[in-house]
C-alpha cells in the first residue's frame, strides 16, 4: 500500500480563536520576555560595573537581586519562543518556509548564540560569589552575556525588519552576498537600536516597578530604604533611555519613508493615523509619571525641598501643554454636515497643533523639561566648588533659553516648507540641538559635581505611596508602548506578509482597528505580567525567611498587602486604555477583494471614470496624499488637473513616478524635490492594466475630456478589476461615517497628521 498524499496549505486556522490572534499574542509576549531578558542584564551590568568602580555594595547586591530573575525569565523566553515557532510552522507553514530559504544560514547562528548565551549567564549567576575576587572576570562575564544578547537581538530583528523592508536581489547574487543583503535590509539598523534603547527602557523600569511593589511591602525601615534607593536607581536608568527613545522613533520612522512613502504614509496618514494618538497618550503619561516620581523625591529626600516647588510648577504645566497639542489630531472623524460647519475636515484652530511640525516641536520640549527635572535632582543637596561654576550656570541657562527658542521657531517655519524638507532637514536640526544640549550640559554637571560639598544627606524610604505606584505605571506604560509598535510595524504592511513580495491571502488578511487591536495588546501585557509576578514569586521563595528586626531590635509589624492593589491598579491601567482605544474612530484595513468587471454594464465614458474612482480612494490609496477640492494634502489637488495635463503626462506620473521633478521657489534656495509616490502598477499597490485606464479615466474626468474607451478597456487584457472593500468606520457619537470609496465629495481622508 501506498501512503495517501495530502496537499500543503498555506494556511491553517485555530477553531475560536484564529491563526493571527493566537501568533499575535505569543509572539508579543515573547518579544516582551526577549526585551525584559536583555534589558535586565544591561541593567544589571551597569549597576555591577558603578559599584566596583564607586565601591558602593548597594548597587552590587542589587545587579544580583536582578540577575537571579534571569535563570527563570530566561526559561519563559524560551518556551514563548519554542510555542512561537511550532504555531508558524503549523499555521503559516508557506511563510515560514519562505522565511527559512531566505535566512537559513541565519536561524543556525541564532542557535548557536543562544546555547552560548545559555553557559554564559549560568556562570555569571552560579559564579557570583565565587569571583566576588576576582570581580574584573566576572564583570567580563557580564560584557560577555550583553554581547550575546544583543547580537541575538539583531539576528532576530533581521527577519523582522525584512518583512516590511525587504531587498530586491539581482538573479546573479548567490551565496553569503544574497543572506546578507537579506540581513541588512533598510529599516534593520532603525529597528536595532530602537529596540536596544528600548529594552534599556524596560529593564529600568520595570526595576523600578518591582522596587515599589516591594517598597510599600516593606515591613521595615531599612527595606524602605533600600527598596526607595533601587527605585531610584530603576527609575534613573528608565529617564536615561528614555530621553534618546523619540530620536531613534524618528530614525526609524524617516528610513521608513525613505524605502517607501506608501507605508510611512499608511502609519502617519493612512488608517494608523489615529495610533499615533493612542501612542501620545502613553508616552505623555510615562514622561508624566518619571518626572511626578522625580519630583517627590526632591521634596521628599532632600533637605528644603519645597524650595523646588515653584519649579515643579512650571514644569507640570509646560508637560501638560506639550501633551496637549501633542494628542491633538490633524484630521477629524466627522459627519458631513459636521465637517462643513468646520469648513473641511480638519478645524480652523486645533488642526493647526496636529501637524508633525508642532508635534515635534512638544516631543522636543517635554524631553528637555525632563532633563531640568533629571539635573535639579542629580545636583540637590550638593554645592559646587570649581572656581568656574558661576560661569558654567550661566551658560546652561543661555543654552537651555536659546535651545528652547530655536526649536519653537524651527517648528513654525515647519508649516512654511515643503513636508520633504522639513522631514529631512527642520526635524534633524531639531533632534540635533536637542541631542547637543543633553550630551553637553551632562558632561559639563559630571565635571562641576566631581568634588562638590555635600550639604545634605538623601533622606531613604519617606516617598509617598502614589510615588511608588507611578513607578507601576511607568512600567505598564512602556510594556503597552512595546505592543502598540508591534501593532504598528506589522499594520503597516496593511494584507502582505513580506511587504510587495508575499501577499497574505488568509481569511484573516485584514488589520484589525484601534479597539480590537488594543485589547490584544492589553491581553498580552496582562500574560507578560502575571508570568513575571510568578518569576517574582518563585524568586522570593528562596530567600531565607526570618522575623524582620529594626536597627532599634523592634521585631516589625506586617506590612499592608499591596500585592492585590496593585495587580488591581495594573488591570484597570489595561482596561481604561483599551477604553480608550475603543473610544477613537476605528477603522481596519480590508485587503484587496475580486469584483468581476461586467463590461456589458458599461455605457459611457463616465462609467470607466467611476471605476477609477473607486480604485482612487480604494484599492490605489491615492487619497492619502491627494486632495481634490481641498489643500491640505501631501500632493498637488487635482482638482481641474484633467484639463492642464495631457493622457500621456498622466500615464507617466502613475507608472515613472520619479521621472516628474518638482522644482519648489518658495525657499530661498530653490531644491530639486522628486514626487515621492509609488510605482502604481507594480507592488505594493499593483494595479492591472484597467484598473491603470480606470484611474487615468476619473482624473481626466477631473475637468478635462476622458480619452479612455470601452474598447481599449476590452482590450486591455484582464478579466476582473481588483477594488478595495470600503475601510470600516462605524457610528460615532451616533452619526455614521461616509466610506471615502463611496462618495468622494463626503469622505473625511486623514491627511498629514
Amino acid at each position: 500500500m501506498h501512503a495517501q498524499e495530502f496537499a500543503v496549505a498555506d494556511y491553517r486556522d485555530i477553531p475560536y480563536v484564529g491563526n493571527r490572534n493566537a501568533v499575535w499574542v505569543i509572539a508579543q509576549v515573547h518579544l516582551l520576555f526577549a526585551s525584559f531578558v536583555l534589558g535586565v542584564p544591561i541593567f544589571a551590568f551597569l549597576c555591577e560595573l558603578i559599584g566596583y568602580l564607586g565601591g558602593d555594595k548597594r548597587y552590587d547586591k542589587l545587579a544580583k537581586e536582578f540577575t537571579k530573575l534571569l535563570t527563570a525569565s530566561f526559561g519563559t523566553t524560551a518556551m514563548f519562543g519554542g510555542i512561537l515557532v511550532f504555531l508558524l510552522l503549523v499555521l503559516y507553514p508557506k511563510f515560514f518556509g519562505y522565511l527559512t530559504e531566505v535566512f537559513y544560514p541565519t536561524f543556525l547562528f541564532y542557535v548557536s548564540l543562544f546555547i552560548v548565551e545559555t553557559i554564559v549567564l549560568y556562570i555569571y549567576w552560579y559564579a557570583w560569589d565565587a569571583m566576588m575576587e576576582r570581580k574584573k572576570l566576572h564583570l567580563f562575564m557580564g560584557f560577555l552575556l550583553n554581547v550575546a544578547g544583543i547580537v541575538i537581538m539583531y539576528t532576530a530583528d533581521a527577519w523582522l525588519s525584512f518583512q516590511a523592508s525587504p531587498v530586491v536581489l539581482a538573479p546573479e547574487v548567490t551565496g553569503w552576498q544574497r543572506y546578507w543583503a537579506a540581513v541588512h535590509n533598510p529599516t534593520w539598523n532603525p529597528v536595532n537600536i530602537h529596540r536596544l534603547i528600548g529594552n534599556v527602557v524596560l529593564g529600568g523600569f520595570m526595576c523600578g516597578a518591582y522596587a515599589g511593589v516591594k517598597y510599600l511591602s516593606a515591613q521595615t525601615q531599612e527595606e524602605r530604604e533600600h527598596y526607595d534607593w533601587m527605585g531610584y536607581v530603576g527609575n534613573f536608568i528608565g529617564i536615561f533611555g528614555l530621553l534618546p527613545l523619540p530620536f531613534a522613533g524618528y530614525w526609524l520612522m524617516r528610513e521608513i519613508y525613505e524605502y517607501s512613502s506608501q507605508m510611512g504614509i499608511t502609519l502617519m496618514g493612512g488608517f494608523l493615523s489615529w495610533l499615533f494618538i493612542l501612542q501620545a497618550v502613553l508616552i505623555g503619561t510615562l514622561f508624566l509619571g518619571a518626572n511626578y516620581y522625580l519630583w517627590q523625591g526632591l521634596l521628599r529626600r532632600t533637605e528644603g525641598g519645597i524650595k523646588y516647588q515653584k519649579y515643579i510648577t512650571i514644569m507640570l504645566v509646560t508637560l501638560l501643554t506639550c501633551f496637549m497639542v501633542w494628542m491633538t489630531p490633524h484630521s477629524l472623524v466627522a459627519s458631513v454636515e459636521e465637517a462643513r460647519k468646520m469648513g473641511g475636515s480638519h478645524h480652523p484652530l486645533l488642526g493647526v497643533f496636529g501637524v508633525m511640525s508642532a508635534k515635534l516641536t512638544v516631543v522636543n520640549i517635554m524631553i528637555l523639561t525632563t532633563f531640568i527635572s533629571f539635573l535639579l535632582y542629580w545636583r540637590a543637596n550638593q554645592q559646587v566648588v570649581v572656581s568656574w561654576a558661576k560661569l558654567a550656570k550661566s551658560f546652561e541657562v543661555v543654552l537651555f533659553v536659546v535651545v528652547i527658542i530655536a526649536v519653537i521657531l524651527i517648528g513654525i517655519y515647519g508649516y512654511f516648507v515643503p513636508a520633504v524638507f522639513r522631514v529631512k532637514v527642520l526635524s534633524v536640526s531639531q533632534v540635533l540641538l536637542v541631542l547637543f544640549v543633553l550630551v553637553s550640559i551632562s558632561i559639563m554637571t559630571a565635571l562641576m559635581l566631581k568634588n562638590a560639598k555635600m550639604t545634605g544627606v538623601m533622606k531613604w524610604g519617606n516617598m509617598t505611596v502614589s510615588s511608588q505606584y507611578a513607578l507601576v505605571l511607568n512600567a505598564v506604560m512602556v510594556v503597552l508602548l512595546m505592543t502598540m509598535m508591534g501593532y504598528a510595524r506589522s499594520a503597516s504592511r496593511v494584507h502582505w506578509h513580506i511587504y510587495g513580495v508575499m501577499r497574505d491571502t488568509s481569511p484573516n488578511a485584514f488589520t484589525p482597528a484601534l479597539g480590537p487591536a488594543a485589547a490584544l495588546m492589553s491581553l498580552s501585557a496582562f500574560i507578560f505580567g502575571m508570568f513575571l509576578c510568578f518569576i517574582f514569586w518563585l524568586s522570593a521563595l528562596s530567600e531565607k525567611k526570618a522575623k524582620p528586626v529594626s536597627a532599634e531590635g523592634v521585631i516589625a509589624t506586617k506590612a499592608p498587602a499591596y500585592f492585590h492593589k496593585v495587580a488591581a491598579f495594573v488591570t484597570v491601567v489595561l482596561c481604561v486604555y483599551t477604553g480608550i482605544a475603543f473610544s477613537l474612530p476605528q477603522r481596519a484595513s480590508l485587503p484587496p477583494v475580486e469584483e468581476k468587471l461586467d463590461l456589458a454594464t458599461i455605457k459611457s465614458d463616465k462609467d470607466i471614470a467611476n471605476i477609477g474612482n473607486k480604485i482612487f480612494f480604494g484599492k490605489g490609496q491615492c487619497a492619502l496624499c491627494h486632495t481634490i477640492g481641498s489643500e491640505g494634502g501631501r500632493c498637488p489637488n487635482l482638482q481641474g488637473v484633467g484639463a492642464r495635463l495631457t493622457r500621456e503626462f498622466i500615464n507617466e506620473t502613475l507608472t515613472k513616478p520619479q521621472a516628474y521633478v518638482k522644482l519648489d521657489f518658495d525657499l530661498a534656495y530653490p531644491e530639486y524635490f522628486a514626487a515621492k509616490m509609488p510605482t502604481i502598477n507594480k507592488p505594493p499597490i499593483d494595479l492591472n492594466p484597467q484598473e491603470m485606464l480606470g484611474v487615468t479615466a476619473f482624473i481626466q474626468s477631473q475637468g478635462g475630456k476622458i480619452t479612455v474607451g470601452i474598447e481599449e478597456l476590452m482590450g486591455a487584457g484582464a478579466t476582473g478589476v481588483n477594488m478595495v472593500s470600503s475601510v470600516v468606520v462605524p457610528q460615532i457619537s451616533g452619526t455614521e461615517m461616509a466610506s471615502s470609496s463611496e462618495n468622494k465629495d463626503e469622505a473625511v481622508v486623514p491627511q498629514n497628521p
